[in-house]
C-alpha cells in the first residue's frame, strides 16, 4: 500500500494512461478525484473500479473556469492533496502551414498552462511530502519532435522544462517529477493505421507498443516514497524508441 490514505488528484483520468494511474493508486491505498473531459461512460467505469475510493469531475482542461473547479471540488471533499499527476493532453495532426492559431493555443493551454495553473493552485493544498508527476512524451524530448504534431510536440518540451523548473522552486518541501512515454496503446493509436503503427514498431527496440500500466507503474515509483529521493527527473518509458537514430 504506497499510498495508503494519500489524496491524488489525476487529471484526464477516464481512460488510457490516466484510467490506468487511478486505478494502481486506487489499489495502493490512495483516494482518487479524476477528471474527465465528455466521455462520461469510461469515466463511470473508471469510477467504478476505485473500490470506492474515488470521485470524478467532469472538466474542460483547455478552460481556467474548469480547473478552478476542480479545485474547488478537491477542497469542498477532502481540502487536502498528497499527489498531483498532470496527465491530461490533447493531439491532433495538421500541417504546420495551414494550423490555425486557435488550435495552437488551445493545445499549449491544455498540455501546459493548465499544468502550471493546476500546480499553482494545488500548492497550498499539499504538506511538507507532497508530490507532482506532470506526464510529458518522447515528443517533448529534444529532437524528438514530429512535425504534424508541432504544437503537441512544443508542449511536452515545455513540460518537461517546467517539471525541473518547479522542482527547484518547491524543494525540499514538494518533489516534482515528469514522466515521458512512448508510443502507448490507447486510443490516440486508433488514428493510425496498422501500416503506420508497424513503422512505430520498427523503432521501438522491445518491438512493442507501451501499455498504460507500465506508464502508471512509472507514475506511482515517482509518487511514493520508493522515489524519496529523486526530483526533478524526467523519466522516459518508451521501450527503447528514444536509443533509435
Amino acid at each position: 500500500m504506497k499510498l495508503k490514505d494519500k489524496v491524488a488528484l489525476i487529471t484526464g483520468g477516464s481512460r488510457g494512461i490516466g484510467a490506468a494511474a487511478a486505478k494502481l493508486f486506487s489499489q495502493e491505498g490512495a483516494y482518487v478525484l479524476f477528471t474527465y473531459h465528455s466521455n462520461i461512460d469510461m469515466a463511470t467505469k473508471t469510477l467504478s473500479e476505485l473500490n470506492g475510493n474515488g470521485k470524478m469531475v467532469q472538466a474542460d482542461l483547455g478552460k481556467e473556469i474548469d480547473i478552478r473547479h476542480v479545485f474547488d471540488v478537491l477542497k469542498n471533499d477532502y481540502n487536502r492533496l498528497d499527489v498531483l499527476v498532470n496527465n491530461v493532453g490533447i493531439c491532433k495532426s495538421q500541417d504546420f502551414g495551414t494550423l490555425p492559431l486557435s488550435d495552437w493555443n488551445n493545445t499549449i493551454f491544455t498540455n501546459l498552462t493548465s499544468m502550471f495553473l493546476s500546480c499553482q493552485l494545488a500548492i497550498p493544498f499539499m504538506n511538507d511530502g507532497g508530490n507532482i508527476v506532470n506526464i510529458s512524451s518522447l515528443r517533448g524530448l529534444e529532437g524528438y519532435g514530429r512535425p504534424p504534431i508541432i504544437d503537441y510536440s512544443t508542449s511536452k518540451a515545455g513540460v518537461i522544462s517546467f517539471s525541473k523548473t518547479l522542482a527547484k522552486q518547491l524543494a525540499p518541501k514538494i518533489r516534482v517529477n515528469c514522466v515521458s512515454p512512448g508510443m502507448t496503446d490507447t486510443n490516440i493509436t486508433t488514428a493510425y493505421t496498422q501500416e503506420q503503427l508497424n513503422q512505430f514498431i520498427k523503432s521501438i527496440y522491445l518491438g512493442r507498443l507501451i501499455e498504460p500500466i507500465e506508464v502508471a507503474k512509472a507514475i506511482l515509483f515517482l509518487a511514493s516514497d520508493d522515489a524519496s529521493a529523486i526530483t526533478g527527473l524526467n523519466l522516459t518509458v518508451d521501450g527503447g524508441q528514444s536509443l533509435s537514430s
